[in-house]
């Protein structure tokens, strides 16, 4: 097992519009990490940060948003986690950053890692960390992001389940109604060069067109009311129009994952969803098109289809944190909190954080939710060390 001494943060976090920013300063010791997931025997790697001092230290494995494409891995999920290990180190929590089949290393594929492998793998590290001296063995538990968070509580409701678990953006509704209802399930692949971009900046352009004719009224003798009364009228058309808009992208979202979860025959899945993809998309590049069929019908994605968080919840017996940005468009906080604690109701060790302005990565969305941004690290490491 690799071992170095490496120049690292007591990192100070300093609040920035969108970021953490981190200053260097004591040394601290990194640790290359390979362990085995019971799941296949699959070999993992990850990297253990310990803080500078005796010890011992509680403890946290990070769990990611999955991501079926591997090359593909959201750059805000690994920010996010990023900038939450080096704060966690810095205040005297030791990290290990698991990296996921196909990822970093460790073995497997992302595409067919299903969420009860995940578990089986966060299990494997947290077996990992009882191991380490230097660690609190009463005091080892998950933080995951997104799916990453599911993954942690799925793990929190196994026998051998960690000692405390972070939720950061976990979802209470089944995995196809979650993804049914994102702004673009399949977003990261089409990127904005798609049809519902387009309407978007059409809108956009309506709106400015309508500016200009209110200023125009206002030139030919209209009075405020008047000119007020057409702005009013317009703005209401668009949002009946984007209104419209959304019904129909979720409809169709809704319709593309009941085909794959009803076929599955992988190619007569990815010809009836290439189709229905060209109808809706009709620009739609074709390579663009075929990451798009094939990420759909991964094991993977086929697994989270079929998720439902609620019945492994009531088995979550250990204190739980879970934490959600009030601007998520992702994981409306507001339809999955509610859910997730119904599904923990007979938990009495369950807190709950929801912060105004912050979007999945938990970034502030307004200039006014930048200061609840600065709070959130400090947030989550005030409970980790509250559990006794």
């Amino acid at each position: 097992m690799h071992q170095l001494f490496s120049a690292l943060a007591c990192f100070c976090v300093l609040l920035t519009f969108g970021r953490f920013e981190t200053h260097a300063a004591p040394l601290a010791f990194v640790e290359d990490v390979v362990l085995t997931s019971p799941a296949g025997g699959v070999r993992l790697n990850g990297t253990l940060r310990l803080p500078t001092g005796p010890g011992p230290f509680p403890a946290a494995v990070l769990l990611a948003e999955h991501d079926a494409d591997a090359s593909h891995a959201s750059s805000a999920d690994s920010q996010l986690l990023g900038s939450l290990a080096d704060y966690l180190v810095s205040q005297g929590v030791a990290v290990l950053r698991l990296h996921g089949r196909g990822q970093g290393g460790s073995e497997g594929q992302a595409g067919t890692a299903t969420l009860a492998e995940r578990s089986a793998d966060a299990i494997a590290a947290l077996n990992y960390l009882r191991t380490r001296p230097q660690l609190d063995a009463t005091r080892l538990g998950l933080i995951g992001h997104g799916e990453g968070a599911n993954v942690a509580l799925l793990a929190g409701a196994q026998p051998l389940a960690p000692t405390f678990v972070v939720a950061l953006a976990a979802a209470g509704l089944p995995g196809r109604e979650l993804l049914a209802t994102q702004p673009t399930m399949y977003g990261k692949l089409l990127g904005q060069d798609s049809t519902d971009a387009r309407r978007r900046a059409q809108y956009q352009r309506e709106l400015l067109a309508a500016n200009q004719e209110a200023e125009k009224m206002r030139a030919r003798g209209s009075n405020a009311a008047q000119v007020q009364t057409y702005l009013d009228q317009q703005r209401l058309r668009q949002k009946a129009a984007q209104r419209r808009d959304d019904e129909a992208l979720v409809k169709h979202q809704r319709a593309m994952l009941e085909i794959v979860r009803q076929t599955t025959d992988n190619a007569q899945a990815q010809a009836i969803l290439s189709n229905m993809l060209r109808q809706r998309y009709p620009g739609i590049a074709p390579a663009d098109m075929q990451a798009s069929v094939h990420l759909l019908t991964t094991p993977a994605y086929r697994s989270y289809l079929a998720f439902d968080p609620q019945p492994t919840l009531a088995q979550v017996h250990c204190p739980v944190l879970l934490l959600q940005g009030d601007a998520d468009t992702e994981v409306n906080g507001a339809i999955n909190l509610p859910l997730l604690k119904k599904g923990l109701r007979n938990n009495p060790r369950v807190a709950e954080l929801h912060y105004a302005g912050l979007d999945h990565a938990l970034l502030p969305t307004t200039a006014e939710a930048a200061k609840t941004f600065s709070t959130t690290p400090s947030d989550i490491r005030n409970w980790i060390i509250s559990q006794k």
